[in-house]
């Protein structure tokens, strides 16, 4: 299994990220979403006063030499996650 996952759909479609240990990867994250996140994974310093907008929630699938994380959906910074 890669040492790389990769995010598909939603704010982060298209991103890898390295990891440790794919195994021992959440099942569900969720993941801040403002301006400085994207600057940060572009390689450019974070800006001051950037606000967290929203907040994305993915789902790990993890397949033969694959380890992804697919977009369920987003919610509103302002208002917690309501899991079921």
């Amino acid at each position: 299994m890669s040492n790389r996952i990769e995010f598909v759909g939603g704010p982060y479609d298209g991103h890898r990220q390295s990891v440790p240990s794919p195994e021992a990867l959440a099942e569900t994250v969720a993941l801040p979403v403002n301006r400085n996140i994207f600057r940060m994974l572009s390689g450019l310093p974070a800006m001051a006063g950037a606000r967290t907008t929203s907040i994305a929630i993915y789902e790990l699938e993890k397949a033969d030499d694959c380890v992804r994380y697919f977009f369920l959906g987003a919610t509103s910074a302002a208002e917690p996650f309501a899991q079921t």
